[in-house]
């Protein structure tokens, strides 16, 4: 007898799918861009070397792919999936002992430490300091599956986010929010942290806007970072060219991207809206209510309440590439070739090229802080946890050595 229609169609297309499913796999290897002789870290391995041994999930032939999940094959699919598991109610994955901690100007930046210091008391242990994207904080989910991953074992570091001036429920105390280059803030907390802990090593983490300011931040300090190993996840790099791709006229950017971007900065702006307008700055309110693209925000608002001429001034002034030659320490960057937030035209290929510090890891999927690779749980935190682990792993084995030698009486 011969197969019904609705079974050979069925068979036809669990096939597609299986073939389909097989080419994603095939080429889900990581590609690993660095200069042709990395720099040594601490004076042992090169940071390719550690890469290389310490970092399956970047290097291993076998594991060193990100496969996305069957569900969420598409850049769109995996870039949105974080916002639409967050409208069936927020996650909690991990416990925060928020700290308020005011700036020199009198603005409040929220640290949010995971475990909280009841459960994992002041010690030693290394600190990696998170950096939350676009009008985020440490309730978001990639920021949270992170964190529930540095914290675990084998690692049990500590971690603590921070939450920029307005965001994830910070009050604003002054008259200006903050922005992708303003790394005065990051570099108040990182001192701040080294004067609560001053005995453990730290290691900076970015996301997306967060991202380019922790390159940017790391750029500035140059040899005097206090950070010993940096790690940027899906960098804009370039502020104008990134915001420039958002506006394309697409679909995608006409009707998901740029509006919920938009969305965002708006709501975070008419919620602090009172106390912005307490500044030296005059804001044209009936020309921010007709507000319909990214620029223009930062054109009416952004660039104004912090003195740039335009948008254009803030883009360029605060753009992590320019700053990206004079990293001094361990740099891990991670993009995917189908972002469609921050697409591969804006990486700065040359940097990483050109300066022994920088190590680009490219996924050839993975969309704009998505990387799912189930609908449960992220791939993104496990490079980023076993470089973190890999880099401390060295650092205090070479303070250790160094103590210990210190400690040798002489012979006579």
């Amino acid at each position: 007898m011969a197969p019904s229609p609705l079974i050979a169609t069925a068979v036809l297309a669990a096939g597609a799918i299986a073939a389909s499913r097989k080419h994603t796999s095939d080429n889900s290897r990581v590609q690993l861009c660095h200069a042709q002789q990395t720099a040594e870290v601490v004076g042992e391995k090169t940071l390719a070397e550690i890469i290389a041994t310490e970092c399956p999930s970047l290097a291993d032939p076998e594991t060193g792919r990100f496969v996305p999940s069957m569900a969420l094959p598409t850049a769109d699919l995996q870039t949105c999936y974080n916002a639409i598991r967050e409208r069936f109610g927020k996650l909690r994955l991990v416990k925060y002992e928020r700290e308020l901690i005011t700036t020199n100007d009198g603005g409040t930046i929220g640290l949010d430490w995971s475990p909280p210091f009841a459960q994992m008391p002041s010690d030693e242990r290394p600190i990696v300091v998170l950096s939350h994207g676009l009008s985020g904080g440490s309730q978001e989910t990639y920021v949270q599956q992170t964190v529930k991953c540095l914290t675990a074992e084998p690692y049990r570091f500590r971690t603590v986010v921070v939450n920029y001036r307005g965001c994830a429920g910070v009050q604003l105390t002054t008259h200006v929010l903050y922005n992708g280059g303003f790394t005065s803030d990051y570099g108040f907390a990182i001192e701040h942290i080294c004067r609560k802990l001053p005995n453990s090593k730290l290691i900076g983490v970015g996301y997306s806007l967060g991202a380019n300011l922790v390159t940017k931040y790391v750029g500035e300090q140059g040899d005097a970072c206090p950070l010993v190993a940096g790690v940027s996840v899906c960098n804009p790099y370039d502020l104008a060219a990134s915001s420039d791709a958002i506006e394309q006229p697409t679909l995608r950017n006409k009707y998901l991207y740029s509006p919920a971007m938009l969305f965002g900065l708006m709501r975070l702006y008419r919620r602090h809206r009172h106390m912005i307008e307490t500044g030296p700055v005059q804001f044209d309110a009936e020309a921010i209510e007709k507000i319909d693209q990214l620029r223009k925000f930062d054109d009416l608002i952004t660039s104004r309440a912090f003195g740039f001429k335009d948008s254009a001034d803030y883009y360029k002034q605060s753009s992590c590439a320019q700053f990206m030659p004079r990293i001094r320490i361990p740099f891990l960057a991670i993009s995917s070739l189908d972002d469609p937030v921050c697409p591969e035209s804006v990486i700065p290929r040359e940097a990483f090229n050109s300066n022994p510090h920088l190590v680009l890891a490219l996924t050839r999927y993975g969309g704009h802080l998505g990387y799912h690779e189930d609908l449960s749980s992220s791939w993104i935190s496990r490079p980023i946890s076993e470089f973190c682990a890999a880099i401390f792993r060295h650092t205090l084995a070479t303070t250790a050595s160094q103590g210990s030698s210190e400690a040798e009486p002489p012979t006579s």
